[in-house]
């Protein structure tokens, strides 16, 4: 018998074990993840960390990588994106919405004149309904040259890179929004703590993100595994891959905390018929799914309003 055969394989998991992958470690707490795969997709897996829960794109891309994807024109001309670039009834109810979230952590009023500043902001349409809503002056960021040009043909001081390499006068913000924006980043962590050190000492940052807990992503799961991740164009629509992590509440707070910032508030919501961009018969199976969801307590996306210490300490 060779040495190879003479005994199991030191990284073959035992019949309904799930062994630990220390090579790849979990974005929110550090813990090694878990090899059981949760999500198979042709050109990678998503796996679960077994200690908070969040969900890891494997093979890992780094930050270069995910930026470079951004910046293409598919990326650019997704279909998600045209409800969002134009400054329509929609966009202007979503953006009071935010800010009805936002007015539990602080009196909007006080933001009127005021620099706010959006994280990957697209062509800046969010920004020009804070701008009308609250008064606030709108500047964004984002790694996506032809949006950034859009954004500045419509009058908004953007920029484009990302938080960690952007200007440094940049910062002393009252305000920073990252909307779908944290399960994009390679390292969601060093996103955050460029967040806080971005703004000013009581500052706020509101953040939204898919719950990966919700029925969507439930279903997806089970099917995933039983097909390997074929049709793969269903399954890049619902596990794109520009989404590298997927969080729970408790992971995400977990996250927040050890970037040095405070959870104010932290809560889920509905996607709304309206804000899918997808033929109806894929609407109303979402419409469905989050149906679904209200019974089980979970929904498809969670948002938080985080602060900034007085104090860095």
């Amino acid at each position: 018998m060779s040495r190879a055969s003479s005994k199991p394989a030191a990284d073959v998991p035992a019949p309904g074990e799930h062994k630990a992958d220390h090579s790849l470690k979990c974005v929110a707490c550090g813990a090694s993840m878990d090899n059981h795969v949760k999500v198979r997709l042709v050109g990678g897996q998503l796996r679960a960390c077994a200690v908070c829960k969040t969900w890891v794109y494997y093979p890992r891309p780094d930050q270069t990588e995910q930026s470079s994807i951004h910046d293409t024109p598919d990326y650019f001309e997704h279909p998600y994106f045209k409800l969002r670039r134009t400054l329509n009834p929609a966009q202007l109810r979503r953006c009071t919405q935010i800010f009805q979230r936002i007015a539990g952590a602080i009196d909007l009023s006080g933001l009127r004149g005021r620099r706010m500043l959006d994280i990957g902001c697209d062509t800046g349409a969010f920004l020009l309904a804070a701008a009308q809503v609250t008064g606030v002056v709108p500047i964004g960021i984002d790694v996506n040259h032809k949006a950034v040009s859009t954004a500045i043909g419509s009058g908004i001081e953007a920029y484009c890179g990302t938080l960690e390499t952007a200007p440094a006068h940049l910062h002393d913000f009252p305000l920073i929004t990252a909307i779908d924006l944290i399960e994009h980043v390679s390292d969601p962590g060093a996103l955050l703590v460029a967040i806080r050190s971005r703004l000013c000492p009581g500052g706020l940052t509101y953040i939204e993100t898919p719950n990966i807990r919700s029925t969507v992503y439930r279903i997806g799961r089970w099917l995933s595994i039983l097909t390997a991740g074929h049709p793969a164009g269903l399954y890049k629509r619902l596990f794109p891959e520009q989404h590298i992590q997927y969080f729970t509440r408790e992971s995400l707070s977990t996250l927040v905390r050890s970037c040095g910032l405070e959870v104010v508030q932290l809560g889920e919501r509905h996607l709304p018929f309206e804000d899918i961009a997808a033929s109806n018969p894929v609407r109303a199976a979402m419409a469905t799914m989050q149906a679904i969801d209200r019974l089980s307590g979970e929904r498809i996306l969670i948002w938080s309003v985080l602060r900034r210490p007085q104090s860095l300490g």
